[in-house]
């Protein structure tokens, strides 16, 4: 008899639910690693912190707030408040005067023959450095405004670039004047009424001074302007060249200062008999006392100066009103500033104008010939 035991094989029931049990398993493992990787990736999406700006805005406005600062720590500038007296603010002659003061009607734009103007000028400067150079751009408005007659008013600007070294310095310039108002005439040739005889004026110029001693300096500028007149007056329309050049000296007890200037205006048009085109010789000539104390503890101080202006104008139209024609300007003026402090100084002026008229029109002999006395007072802060 056989004693080998013979190994039973399972029955296929078995089998197939071991089977089945194996890949219940191994679906629910991998469901449940799907799950949780599901759930973790939701989360994820969920944690998302919202960035705050403040501290970069802060730190922004401190930057602008900083940087502006510095600017405005470097800014200088003035402010001036003037007041000027004129007897003749119209430039009339004697015989116009007469007219005015028997009412006749070519002279009713007149309210006062002299008039008092007030006016304000401020000066902004932005000064830097760099390396051995020194540069200043600057803006400057003025506004004046006449009491009597309201028409005569300004509002003029400029701008300006300057550049320093030890020895020398030079600037540009553009100065815009859009309203300049001299008086009243008859337009003869259009409306044959009383019409403002007023005009713009934009100014492009540059300067330079040398200082070749120590108490020497020269000094040149050079001047373009562009005049436009209103449309009652358009022949006046034209452009001026000055050129100009002088020599200060310092001695010991006051400086003086010399020059000569050359101006050339050339009217667009070259209408017969209107042709105001004219060529110039100015002539310049001022004495400066030093700073002196005005008291014994010497806090203030006070500069007197005088200044004499010399300018022979020749026209170059022909016909009888412009043919021939010369004007001969003299200006005397002799002033004084009063120095509170670095900051706050007064200035004192008065000026005599007259114009002397060479012609053989009688009429333009009669018309053109003025004289005129100012007065004048101002104010002024540095900051």
């Amino acid at each position: 008899m056989d004693n080998t035991k013979v190994k039973e094989v399972p029955s296929k029931p078995k089998c197939r639910e071991k089977l089945k049990e194996k890949e219940t398993t191994a679906a629910f493992e991998v469901t449940s690693s799907n799950h949780t990787g599901k759930t973790k990736t939701a989360k994820k999406s969920k944690i998302r912190r919202k960035t705050n700006i403040r501290p970069i805005i802060l730190l922004i406005t401190f930057c602008l707030f900083f940087s502006f600062s510095r600017v405005a720590a470097q800014i200088t500038g003035s402010v001036k408040v003037e007041a000027v007296y004129s007897d003749n603010s119209f430039h009339l002659s004697e015989y116009d005067i007469d007219r005015f003061n028997d009412g006749h009607p070519n002279l009713e734009f007149v309210d006062t023959i002299d008039d008092l103007t007030l006016k304000t000028r401020i000066e902004l400067q932005y000064p830097f450095s760099y390396r051995w150079w020194k540069f200043t751009p600057s803006v400057t408005g003025n506004f004046a405004q006449n009491i009597s007659n309201e028409d005569k008013y300004r509002t003029d600007w400029a701008l300006k670039f300057k550049v320093y070294r030890y020895y020398w310095n030079c600037s540009i310039q553009y100065t815009s004047n859009p309203y300049i108002y001299f008086r009243q005439f008859v337009d003869t040739d259009g409306t044959g009424e009383l019409e403002k005889y007023c005009y713009s004026r934009d100014t492009y110029r540059g300067d330079i001074a040398i200082k070749p001693l120590p108490k020497t300096i020269v000094k040149a500028n050079l001047r373009y302007e562009l005049y436009r007149y209103n449309e009652y007056f358009t022949e006046g329309d034209g452009t001026a060249i000055t050129g100009e050049a002088g020599i200060s000296y310092k001695f010991p007890f006051f400086t003086v200062e010399g020059s000569y200037g050359y101006q050339d205006f050339s009217c667009d048009k070259r209408l017969e008999n209107k042709d105001c085109s004219y060529q110039s010789n100015i002539y310049k000539g001022a004495l400066t006392l030093p700073k002196m104390p005005l008291s014994e503890k010497g806090k203030t101080l006070w500069q007197p100066s005088f200044a004499l202006n010399y300018e022979q104008r020749f026209y170059q139209g022909s016909g009888s009103w412009y043919g021939g024609r010369a004007y001969y300007t003299y200006n005397l003026s002799a002033g004084c500033d009063v120095f509170f402090s670095p900051q706050w100084n007064l200035s004192l002026d008065y000026s005599h104008y007259f114009r002397n008229v060479e012609t053989d029109n009688e009429s333009v002999q009669r018309l053109k010939e003025y004289g005129e006395n100012r007065i004048s007072t101002a104010l002024r802060y540095k900051f």
